[in-house]
């Protein structure tokens, strides 16, 4: 506040300060200010964080059903032979390194399906199937063989003029030394190499009217990383042979789980609801009655966040989990029809 006090021709100027008072309660209103902007910021980052973490194990999580239904619908399928009448060709190579075992056997298309548990103490790595030696604990392993979508033909089918020598050509280039294949017809198939001469397809021979098709091996498992990753191991050339190797797919999955729809009374539909353990006991193998399959993935963040324990319980079929950790995480479900039910696959222990 300031006065004019009248002195000869000039005024005086007095001036005074805020007391004690005034200033006590100018700074608790500052920081009654800053505090509210303080919380606002703090709540819109956590909330940003939040929104990321979601999205990006949203994201993943997609990703990775997107992979399992793709190879699970192709389960079985060898271009229209049964699984049981494919033959190994004379000269085809054995699997460069190590291959899996038993059931699992890269070129045993017999067993063409089926899954097992990686059981072991919780959070460490597991040896499963003789391939795979970093499975994480206490989660399921499935077994996928079969033929990529994706054929080979003596000449263009859409062509009935095109000239056709028994010789597999068509696509032009498409045969690659460094595949697998299968040849077949509705009676019966070979695998061989590509690196191979291929068998007559022609009018006649034992392969008549066949078509070639890129074998497929898959084995997907939860590799016991520093982020628990979903991975699967496939057969695929190493510069030198074919050989199983592995592919991490979606970092974050930390869980799966799998039930499977089987028909066990054969009347060509499903009846009953199991686990790998259900479908698969020595006296009831049902991995040949399998005809869809549910699928349940825990899927968590990269990095843990302080300011969030995750409290939540998660049923991923007939198993629960409830982490307690900092991490955020979300379960993602799908039930996957299966196109190619009852060729003769089989389950292992």
């Amino acid at each position: 506040m300031m006065r004019c006090r009248q002195s000869g021709s000039r005024p005086q100027v007095t001036a005074r300060g805020f007391s004690l008072v005034e200033l006590a309660v100018s700074l608790v209103l500052g920081l009654i200010i800053i505090g509210g902007a303080a919380s606002v910021y703090l709540a819109s980052k956590q909330s940003m964080t939040e929104v990321e973490q979601v999205g990006a194990i949203s994201e993943n999580g997609r990703f990775a059903l997107q992979l399992l239904k793709s190879s699970v619908r192709h389960i079985g399928f060898y271009g229209g032979s049964n699984p049981a009448d494919i033959r190994e060709d004379g000269s085809l190579a054995a699997v460069g390194g190590t291959d899996c075992t038993n059931e699992a056997a890269a070129y045993d298309t017999v067993n063409s399906f089926f899954a097992v548990r990686a059981t072991g103490t919780p959070g460490t790595s597991v040896s499963v199937l003789g391939c795979i030696t970093d499975a994480l604990a206490n989660t399921d392993v499935l077994v996928i063989k079969g033929v990529a979508p994706s054929p080979l033909y003596d000449a263009n089918p859409d062509d009935p003029n095109a000239p056709r020598d028994g010789t597999i050509s068509f696509p032009s280039g498409a045969w690659s030394d460094e595949e697998t294949y299968v040849i077949a017809n509705s009676e019966r198939g070979i695998l061989l190499d590509g690196a191979d001469t291929p068998p007559s397809v022609a009018v006649g021979g034992e392969f008549a009217l066949g078509v070639a098709w890129p074998y497929r091996m898959q084995i997907y498992y939860i590799r016991n990383a520093a982020t628990p990753t979903l991975s699967r191991k496939i057969l695929a050339w190493d510069g030198a042979a074919m050989s199983v190797q592995t592919q991490d797919l979606v970092q974050g999955v930390e869980n799966v789980r799998f039930l499977f729809g089987f028909d066990s009374t054969n009347d060509g539909s499903v009846d009953t609801l199991g686990n790998l353990t259900e479908v698969g006991v020595p006296s009831a193998d049902n991995w040949d009655q399998v005809m869809s399959l549910q699928v349940f993935l825990l899927i968590r963040s990269d990095v843990a966040d302080p300011n969030y324990t995750d409290e939540k319980t998660y049923s991923l079929g007939d198993l629960t989990i409830t982490p307690g950790d900092n991490m955020r995480r979300i379960l993602l479900y799908s039930d996957i029809a299966m196109r190619n039910p009852g060729l003769n696959l089989r389950g292992g222990a």
